[in-house]
């Protein structure tokens, strides 16, 4: 090992890997929700078809990004940062929620 090099302990890798997804999938799924209804309610005929795509792929991020650190936190491998994912995974999913009971109300 040189003087440059870092350590990165193991078990925060999958740790960050989670936040890393579950910030990504919550800043994608926030973006193409807005741009989405945008391009849904414009009278242009554009569509809101390559959002909604955008949306789910987020939401897959979310998901993965929910699963990994749920895995962490249940093996014992970095609480700290895989507990930060699960709350920033479980965000977007709760406004989901949310927004689809508003809806119907």
């Amino acid at each position: 090992m040189s003087a440059t090099d870092t350590y990165v302990s193991p078990s925060r890798v999958p740790a960050t890997l989670a936040l890393i997804l579950a910030v990504l999938g919550a800043a994608g799924m926030a973006w193409s929700f807005v741009n989405g209804v945008s391009a849904a309610l414009d009278a242009s005929g554009s569509g809101a078809t390559p959002y909604i795509i955008v949306f789910l792929i987020a939401a897959i991020l979310v998901l993965a990004g929910l699963v990994i650190s749920i895995v962490c936190l249940a093996r014992g491998l970095a609480r700290g940062i895989a507990g930060l994912a699960l709350l920033v995974s479980l965000a977007p999913i709760v406004a989901v929620i949310i927004l689809r009971v508003a809806a119907n109300a």
